[in-house]
């Protein structure tokens, strides 16, 4: 492999890392801040708060 491809290759790679990590940095968050496997409550807690309004 020629420098000038192996240097070309290289920076794509870095290229491609630094808008991954860009994108991941900014993607939204989701609202309540866990997926449910942490076993936290906040399951009950959203059913307690949905059947109070009712």
């Amino acid at each position: 492999m020629t420098p000038a491809v192996q240097s070309i290759l290289a920076l794509a790679l870095v290229a491609f890392a630094v808008i991954w990590l860009v994108r991941r940095s900014l993607a939204k968050k989701k609202a309540g801040g866990c997926d449910g496997d942490c076993g936290c409550p906040a399951s009950e807690v959203k059913s307690a708060a949905v059947s109070r309004r009712k």
